[in-house]
């Protein structure tokens, strides 16, 4: 069976002296993974396409009795050259890669949330400032994706006092602190209404959002930790070069 699709890269890696591997997001297949044989050559017919986060337009073949399937064609459908440019940008694109290859289930089509991060991907290439929102934004929508959206109350978040308050992490309840047992992450108001704004708003609203680079701290603590309570097996830890430059990033308050 022939699939022609769009496809976000999650991933890649050398096979052999000549080939890649590549884990990709497809818009009619989910994620899946696909053999290019040649990439690494020069004058590849792949050229510089098979990188993350790249958005494709790719021809492979498929068979459902095969865990790889083998890749024909791949160009450009979304072109992202901020992302090149921009360390922050790229940062935050891989950690969003990073997640998505590590937490979304193979070959289940989600069209809905292939919009979106497709979308979500082209708004942060576009911004101009304030292009961190975009991450825990994207955390959040990844949960809902998954299955277990954050039990955002109006009443509750409004009850946060100065002092703070707390994430229960299994309902994704924003609210004051209490005497519950249940696991919970402790923060400030301001990074409390930042996750419940982010929970409820559309990516261009969340763009507004003005926070300290301590609150973008704690808030990016929040979304973390709420997707690493649901889905403690497997879960991408923030290693590496990827998470030293974040964390730059966070650091300098840009």
């Amino acid at each position: 069976m022939i699939v022609r699709t769009e496809a976000i890269v999650l991933r890649t890696l050398p096979y052999g002296e000549t080939s890649l591997i590549a884990s990709l997001f497809t818009r009619a297949k989910g994620r899946l993974s696909v053999m290019a044989k040649g990439a690494r050559l020069p004058g590849s017919r792949f050229g510089g396409t098979l990188q993350p986060p790249s958005c494709l337009q790719v021809v492979f073949y498929y068979r459902p009795t095969r865990e790889l399937q083998t890749l024909s064609e791949s160009s450009f459908a979304q072109y992202l050259p901020e992302l090149g440019r921009d360390l922050e940008k790229l940062t935050l694109s891989l950690r969003m890669v990073e997640l998505a290859h590590a937490l979304l289930p193979p070959e289940e089509p989600m069209p809905e949330f292939f919009e979106t991060f497709w979308q979500v991907l082209a708004r942060l290439d576009a911004t101009p400032t304030r292009a961190w929102n975009l991450l825990p934004w994207f955390q959040l929508r990844l949960a809902a994706a998954l299955g277990f959206a954050p039990r955002i109350e109006r009443a509750l978040v409004e009850q946060i006092g100065p002092e703070g308050g707390e994430l229960a992490l299994a309902s994704g309840q924003v609210r004051p602190r209490s005497a519950d047992p249940e696991p919970t992450q402790p923060a400030s108001r301001a990074a409390l209404r930042a996750f419940a704004f982010l929970a409820r708003t559309d990516p261009d609203t969340a763009l507004r959002l003005r926070l300290s680079s301590s609150h973008r701290h704690e808030l990016l603590q929040l979304t973390e930790a709420y997707l690493h309570h649901h889905i403690p097996e497997g879960f991408p830890t923030r290693s590496g070069r990827v998470a030293e430059r974040l964390f730059e990033t966070l650091r300098s308050g840009s």
